[in-house]
């Protein structure tokens, strides 16, 4: 092909401005390299298969083709979709082809964005490509700085999106697990990275209309619909696809890693059975799961009280037999109160409910007042107990005294002062079990009997001298169940609730506090990640739970037509108890004045 009938005055004597030494000297030269570099920027998959030396699947050569002319571009993937190793291979690809171009990756965790640069660029992609390797004049990789940096002058930055990223500039700016990073960090710190690629050809005026527009990559699994990123990427992103046609949306689930064996069917079968529905349904189906219109409680009421990275373990049955102190103890505060709340479920039953323990410290807090007019004294004030769930554990189809003796290694271990019981139907004879002498054979020990303390008629059933008044037994009926909801609902919206953050932010939060984690192999990773696991799936229960309240009695009744709610009658059974405890912390005769808290 005479690729000089294409050039205009300046490409036709290009070769001129070049050494006698340089290969672009001579003319015929210039012209492969011209045509070779808009071939591949017109096919980035061919580029990668070429010059990386990676064979893509299909989809993958769509996507690359789709980013290289969508400026703003969106991916919503399920899990095991190869997304981060997509964007890994674009970034690379954009570095090389594009000459001086600033991709900068942020995220949520600055940990989870230098995945793309440790595990995918470096691991995955480099030891396939010598030629990748040869572009690449140095990697950095410490606590301060994540960069990769190309001998074309492009780099690859790694930020965490926060405010103290403000003062980079991008070509492409790519968000990585979007979903995890907070709106206005994105509004005000991070788009404004964005400028045009400062390329020299570009400053001359007959190329000015030539101008480049700076990418936006949106990278994550699904959520909420409830969330900004359906509100504000995907939905606008998908109209603009259909009209303007500069915006576009990809979505894969699981069926995409099934295809191309990226996962086995074994594996998504096992992974089916380890997750509840909803859990299931965004991480693998990736559906965006709408609230419902009738739910009692809302996504942004709990996921606003996402506050705990810290999570409680029990000991390990062998650690307990040989008296070994728990290494995972939370040491208990000044005033501090320990509760152990179970919902209880039948035994032996498949189709049965799961049996919930939750383990639920309460802080006293106040908040002290200077009080001007009257010559500069103080008071304080009490807000009541401060919820914090920080251990979860369900237990499926488990005879009851089992349940019972679990029970009591959950009150040992989290060194606990009360346990609240579900006293309908089993829970009854679990009551039975935790008020006589009992002998757990796995840790080689004796529990001391317990007795109800708020149910006569129930501490009566066993008389045993000795027993410790600890067991606050509820028996919920209609108007105990409409107290419970609320109670819950106004906990929330007052903010004194803590529960996990989510398990991705916990991936790296848990190494600080258990060493071993990131060593561990991954069934010590999983019993580490549970407590976090369970916190999802107890909002998942939450937010698709609906009510109806009563024509007459103007009483809440909550309902859920398709999944459990065991997870939510665990803890909020917990918070109901502590409104009762409240009282006594607010009415006592300290002479501290009692505020009550509305929403």
């Amino acid at each position: 092909m005479n690729y000089s009938a294409l050039m205009d005055e300046r490409q036709s004597c290009l070769s001129e401005h070049f050494p006698s030494t340089h290969y672009l000297h001579k003319q015929e030269n210039v012209e492969r390299i011209m045509a070779w570099v808009t071939f591949y920027r017109r096919n980035p998959g061919r580029f990668v298969e070429h010059y990386f030396g990676i064979i893509l699947h299909l989809y993958q050569h769509i996507i690359l083709y789709l980013m290289e002319f969508y400026p703003s571009f969106c991916i919503v993937a399920a899990r095991s979709a190869a997304k981060s190793f997509l964007i890994a291979v674009f970034a690379c690809k954009e570095a090389i082809l594009r000459p001086g171009a600033r991709i900068v990756i942020a995220s949520a965790t600055k940990k989870q964005a230098r995945l793309i640069v440790s595990e995918k660029i470096k691991k995955e992609i480099l030891p396939k490509s010598p030629l990748l390797e040869r572009e690449i004049e140095s990697f950095k990789d410490n606590q301060t700085e994540i960069e990769v940096v190309f001998r074309n002058g492009s780099s690859i930055v790694v930020v965490a999106a926060n405010d103290n990223a403000r003062g980079y500039r991008a070509t492409v700016l790519i968000y990585e697990e979007f979903r995890m990073i907070a709106k206005n960090i994105v509004d005000t710190v991070l788009s404004p990275f964005l400028y045009v690629r400062q390329a020299e050809y570009l400053k001359i005026d007959e190329y000015g209309d030539m101008q480049e527009e700076p990418k936006e990559v949106f990278i994550s699994s699904a959520w909420y619909q409830n969330h900004w990123m359906w509100t504000d990427i995907i939905k606008p992103f998908a109209r603009d696809m259909l009209t303007n046609q500069s915006s576009c949306v990809i979505a894969m689930d699981y069926s995409i890693a099934l295809k191309h064996n990226i996962k086995t069917r074994n594996f998504l079968i096992k992974e089916r059975k380890k997750l509840d529905p909803m859990s299931w349904a965004i991480e693998y189906e990736n559906n965006m799961i709408a609230e419902n219109a009738h739910a009692f409680f809302t996504y942004e009421q709990l996921n606003s009280n996402r506050r705990l990275k810290k999570a409680f373990y029990p000991r390990k049955n062998s650690d307990a037999l040989l008296k070994q102190k728990n290494k995972h103890d939370i040491q208990k505060q000044p005033g501090e109160v320990r509760i152990v709340s179970c919902d209880i479920a039948i035994s032996g039953d498949a189709d049965a409910d799961n049996s919930v323990f939750s383990c639920i410290r309460l802080l006293p807090e106040s908040q002290e007042y200077q009080v001007m007019d009257t010559g500069g004294n103080h008071i304080e004030i009490k807000r009541g107990y401060r919820r914090q769930v920080v251990y979860m554990e369900p237990l499926h189809g488990v005879e009851t005294i089992k349940q019972a003796i679990r029970i009591k290694q959950l009150y040992t271990d989290f060194n606990a002062d009360y346990c609240v019981l579900d006293g309908r139907n089993v829970g009854e004879t679990v009551y039975e079990m935790l008020a006589k002498v009992l002998f757990d054979e796995e840790r080689n020990v004796e529990y001391k009997p317990w007795k109800c303390m708020n149910d006569e008629k129930m501490a009566n059933r066993i008389q045993i001298t000795g027993a410790e008044e600890n067991i606050y037994i509820i028996k919920a009926q209609l108007q105990t169940n409409s107290e419970i909801a609320i109670a819950m609902r106004d906990v929330l919206n007052s903010g004194m609730i803590d529960f996990l953050i989510s398990n991705t932010e916990a991936v790296d939060e848990i190494p600080k506090f258990v060493p071993e984690y990131t060593t561990a192999d991954v069934d010590t990773q999983l019993f580490f990640e549970s407590p976090y696991l369970e916190t999802v799936a107890l909002i998942n229960e939450m937010i698709n739970l609906e009510y109806e309240r009563g024509d007459q009695t103007g009483l809440i009744k909550i309902t859920n037509n398709t999944d459990r709610k065991d997870r939510y009658t665990s803890v909020s059974y917990g918070n109901y108890f502590a409104k009762m405890l409240e009282h006594d912390l607010l009415s006592d005769n300290s002479g501290y004045e009692y505020v009550p808290l509305f929403n």
